[in-house]
């Protein structure tokens, strides 16, 4: 590490975790202020500790690179998917945002400062280079990610169609070295398959296209005389959430769930037609199931009591808004959450009715993949093989 990344880190610890906690707590007591106004005196601390270091480390250091440093910090403290851009890049980062990850396949985020694989769009130049969900990327093309900002990890991966990113991943202790070459790539529509002779819809986005989709694929199992349905939303991660209950409305009416901010309710979502499908449900899950695909998931086991099958999803199914800085960056972060229809945000993962991972499969069952393995025990409990007993059943 050279003395100029060991700065950054050691400042951005010393500067975020004051601030980061002042901001809890303010947060926490905001209901028994008690008059002191808290937060100057973790400023002082902030000032105090960037003088001592430009005042005093070894090397003279960049105020703006120290600054930007602690703001990326501040950022990563918060959630994986707030962030914060600095002015030279804003308008760079824009076209970021607009490609996302239609060139690789790959939803990374970073957390605690470790960037890895949220989830793995099947047939993209990410997973056909041998990416798999949860990878931790130690390096991109020869840069450690610990102190690289998210948005600059973004802008690696949606570079000119052709590049090839060399990543450096460790996956269960294992150091593996994957190229991928950026290529357009286009997740597919919802459509309805079959599998041991079982209706299986699959839903790989949530986009202006998902709901008319995925409402063919009803009317097409409505006509095939089905009386139950699997939907695999594994690896769904991001999309429109809004959507999610454009598609809940297909299956169920009433109040389907919120938009909230803090105590505030911003919007309200409600499904106004006849359902179109009214039998059986089993979703499939994993931890790639982020946003837009947990909304589903959460409405249909409320309202329509479809069971779960698979890995905890994320657990973040937020909004993202963003604000433009006095120094001309650019802050992103989460400013509110979608609830189901008990009304709470979904900021924590939604466990299955029927786990099927590492843990709890059994010694039979250990020379099965996970994904293949989370396909057939959902397929038991579709047909009635296998059933999920009501105390097993998440609350």
């Amino acid at each position: 590490m050279t003395r100029n990344r060991a700065v950054f880190l050691a400042l951005s610890l010393a500067l975020v975790l004051p601030i980061a906690t002042a901001t809890y707590l303010a947060a926490a007591s905001a209901k028994k202020d008690t008059g002191e106004d808290s937060l100057f005196k973790y400023l002082s601390v902030f000032t105090e500790v960037l003088g001592l270091v430009r005042q005093s480390y070894v090397d003279r250091t960049d105020l703006d690179e120290l600054m930007a440093a602690s703001l990326d910090g501040a950022t990563d403290a918060l959630d994986p998917f707030s962030l914060y851009v600095p002015a030279k890049s804003v308008k760079s980062y824009e076209a970021i945002r607009e490609i996302g990850s239609r060139r690789s396949g790959l939803w990374l985020l970073k957390q605690d400062g470790v960037v890895f694989a949220a989830a793995v769009q099947a047939g993209s130049p990410a997973d056909e280079a041998g990416v798999r969900q949860g990878d931790v990327i130690g390096k991109i093309n020869g840069e450690a990610t610990r102190l690289m900002p998210l948005w600059r990890v973004h802008q690696t991966l949606s570079d000119d169609i052709g590049t090839e990113v060399q990543l450096n991943l460790l996956r269960f202790g294992d150091r593996i070295d994957a190229s991928v070459e950026l290529a357009e790539f286009a997740l597919p529509a919802p459509e309805l398959r079959q599998e041991e002779e079982q209706a299986v819809l699959h839903i790989s986005s949530f986009d202006s296209r998902t709901v008319s989709a995925v409402e063919l694929a009803l009317r097409r199992a409505k006509r095939e005389e089905r009386t139950g349905l699997l939907i695999d939303i594994r690896g769904v991660a991001g999309g429109d959430s809004e959507v999610a209950y454009g598609v809940a409305a297909l299956f169920t009416q009433g109040e389907l769930g919120q938009l909230q901010r803090r105590d505030k309710t911003l919007e309200t979502f409600t499904g106004e037609r006849e359902p179109i499908w009214r039998g059986r449900i089993v979703m499939l899950t994993d931890r790639g199931s982020v946003g837009a695909s947990e909304v589903l998931a959460s409405i249909l086991r409320d309202k329509v009591s479809a069971e779960l099958v698979g890995r905890r999803t994320f657990g973040h199914a937020g909004r993202m808004g963003q604000k433009e800085l006095s120094n001309g960056g650019r802050l992103i972060f989460t400013d509110a959450f979608f609830t189901g229809p008990d009304g709470e945000p979904l900021r924590e993962g939604l466990t299955p009715d029927l786990r099927v991972d590492d843990r709890s499969r059994s010694l039979a069952e250990t020379d099965t993949e996970i994904d293949d393995l989370i396909l057939e025990r959902g397929l038991a409990v579709l047909t009635g093989e296998e059933e999920i007993e009501p105390a097993k059943k998440a609350a």
